[in-house]
């Protein structure tokens, strides 16, 4: 402490030396508005009487240049507010900040202040402000570490008069974190027998005492600047040796020498050796502050780049502590989505921001957060905003371990209300074009050039976030760049998948007599590397010829062999069989698989656009191939179904009309 308030009296004569001579008019009282709680420079004694090192120097001043100086003890809020409101002529104990500087002229600085977060010791990972937020932060009411705090996250506050106060506080418990100037915070830590019981961060910043006056008062400013310019060294050492002692002079030295004299020999060698040990010491410890700076500078860079990046994302992200559940952060589009403010959403419980579908209680949502900590998870449910409403999202979490120790949930948010209603329209449409040529074709103009532009835009955007950033920051910003390359390949498959089915309709005019193994042929030439890659047998019998297209029908057969392909059981060879029978004017074709079957109740589903009954992270896929077959067979006339055991294989038939020289 010592070290900054030692050059409070030594730098105030040589930084005010600008100053130009007093005008002639002068005040005949000089008030000062001041804080009253800032030790040891000032304070009140058992009397409520304003003590210490600026009093002292303003009744100096005040002897040196005639002019009484009344001064205004306050509570720093209080002090500012008066002082705005007009009333007396300087204002000290003030730092500079960019909105002071429009309303106040200031001295030059006569001191500079370290500032630093203190939190309980009984926490740990508390390092600069970053690490504080989700904590309510002490601070002192108008105090400059405010802004500072806030800029970088910090949203919660609880506001005190003043120091005094604020360590109180910290005394009974009822704040872990706070924010001081370290002169005050260790002269009242001492006092209050509270040291121990607290630590502290390295430096946030450094401010620097001043005197104001208000702008346009220059010849106010030159006054008091000119009476300070008279005080003399030795009175500002007067004034030091009152409230920091005196330091020992070369006569107290030479008293000590002659009473150490018979072992002056040995306190020599061992100073000296302290001496050199010392100055190695001082040595190292500048080389790593250095190296400290250097990193905390490029970890501010990287938490702006971050903080940017992650309030910038159009999705809701919260990050959750993976042993209670509570949300430690969010980002702004989750503020946006749900209606609540940052320092609201950590009180919240899941039930108050979901409800309807699983997981909508805590329990059900910390169980899927233990399911994240084995392998990523997306799930879909129902959020609830502030105002009540309900809106559907898409949810993915992950866990990850933050500074090797803490782990943290991710849970990214999508709002999918639009994609839920475009879904629902699309079947909707889809079902109505079997009836209507003319809706098809606008319907397929639309998905074409309508649907798939926005989706390229989205594309190309995400592919050139991940050609410049991937790598760049950290693993999570790369898994949300790769969330949104990968939903609008995922929609841009749908879309093709429907324009697929989209041509089956309007091509009877192109229907003839074709050769099914043909068709066959060319399915197995385009699924070769597949077949070959899995090591399946396919066989099949000589097949009639059928009234169809045959650019249909290899699509038909490339879409049953593939879903066999697909969903293949692994602990044995795939075998696929393809036969047929005529049954009166119409062909009936079977392909068989020995793959892992489909539970029989939802048989009657796997025709459905859009139906899949296998997660994505499973099994790929966009539940269009079996609803394409679908399509095709009922446009040439016929009927397809499917018979299954679960874990023994799929038999799907259908049929085709026989070719007419056939009938």
């Amino acid at each position: 402490m010592r070290r900054y308030i030692g050059r409070i009296l030594a730098a105030v004569g040589f930084a005010l030396a600008w100053a130009a001579p007093v005008v002639a008019e002068t005040p005949s009282t000089l008030t000062v508005v001041i804080d009253d709680k800032y030790q040891p420079y000032i304070f009140r004694d058992e009397s409520g009487d304003l003590k210490g090192i600026l009093p002292d120097l303003w009744n100096l001043w005040s002897r040196k240049t005639g002019i009484p100086v009344h001064l205004e003890g306050l509570d720093w809020g209080d002090a500012q507010r008066r002082f705005n409101g007009g009333d007396g002529d300087v204002i000290d104990t003030i730092f500079i900040t960019d909105a002071r500087t429009r309303i106040y002229d200031f001295s030059e600085p006569y001191a500079t202040i370290e500032v630093a977060l203190f939190f309980s010791a009984e926490l740990s990972g508390i390092t600069d402000a970053a690490t504080a937020r989700g904590f309510a932060v002490g601070v002192k009411d108008g105090d400059a570490c405010i802004d500072y705090l806030a800029d970088r996250g910090v949203s919660s506050f609880h506001r005190y008069g003043s120091y005094d106060t604020l360590i109180d506080a910290a005394g009974r418990g009822e704040v872990k974190v706070f924010c001081v100037d370290k002169p005050p915070a260790i002269y009242l830590l001492v006092k209050k027998n509270l040291l121990d019981r607290f630590r502290a961060t390295p430096p946030l910043y450094s401010g620097q005492f001043h005197w104001a006056v208000r702008k346009g008062r220059d010849d106010l400013r030159r006054l008091v600047a000119s009476g300070f310019s008279s005080i003399t060294q030795a009175e500002r050492q007067a004034i030091e040796e009152r409230w920091l002692g005196r330091t020992l002079g070369l006569a107290d030295l030479q008293q000590m020498a002659r009473m150490a004299l018979p072992g002056l020999s040995v306190v020599a060698a061992i100073a000296l050796a302290l001496v050199a040990w010392v100055w190695a010491l001082r040595r190292q410890v500048g080389a790593k502050t250095r190296q400290l700076r250097q990193t905390l500078d490029e970890l501010a860079v990287s938490e702006r780049r971050f903080r940017a990046i992650f309030d910038s994302i159009n999705d809701a992200i919260f990050i959750h502590d993976a042993d209670s559940g509570a949300i430690l952060m969010v980002n702004r589009r989750a503020r946006e989505m749900y209606g609540w403010e940052a320092d609201e959403l950590p009180r919240l419980s899941v039930g108050d921001i979901s409800e309807g579908n699983p997981p909508y209680s805590m329990a059900e949502a910390k169980a899927w957060m233990d399911k994240a900590a084995a392998e990523p998870q997306i799930f879909e449910w129902r959020g609830r905003h502030k105002d009540g409403h309900l809106f559907w999202c898409e949810v993915g979490m992950r866990h990850a371990v933050i500074d090797g120790e803490a782990a943290r949930v991710l849970v990214m948010v999508r709002n999918i209300d639009e994609r839920k209603e475009a879904a629902d329209h699309l079947a909707r449409t889809v079902d109505a074009l079997t009836s209507s040529n003319a809706d098809l074709e606008r319907y397929a103009y639309a998905a074409s050039h309508d649907l798939r532009e926005p989706l390229n835009t989205v594309v190309r955007y995400s592919q050139l976030l991940r050609s410049r950033y991937l790598g760049r920051l950290d693993a999570d910003a790369d898994d949300f760049i790769g969330f949104v390359e990968g939903g609008a390949k995922q929609m841009m498959r749908l879309i093709e998948g429907l324009l697929e089915i989209s041509r089956v309709h309007g091509q009877e005019d192109r229907f003839g007599d074709v050769d099914p193994g043909k068709a066959l042929s060319a399915a197995l030439s385009n699924l070769d590397e597949l077949v070959q890659a899995c090591g399946a047998t396919v066989a099949a019998e000589p097949l009639p010829p059928v009234r169809g297209n045959e650019t249909q029908l290899t699509q038909l057969f490339q879409n049953l062999i593939g879903n066999a392909i697909k969903y293949r059981a692994v602990e044995r060879p795939l075998n696929i069989r393809i036969s047929c029978r005529r049954d009166g004017d119409q062909v009936e074709f079977s392909v068989a698989d020995n793959g892992i079957g489909i539970d029989p109740d939802y048989l009657e589903h796997i025709f459905v656009i859009f139906k899949r009954l296998h997660t994505q992270q499973a099994i790929p896929g966009i539940g269009l191939g079996l609803a394409l077959c679908r399509r095709i067979v009922e446009r040439h006339g016929g009927r397809i179904w499917a018979e299954s055991t679960a874990g023994a294989g799929t038999v799907f038939t259908f049929t085709l009309p026989a070719a007419e020289d056939q009938i």
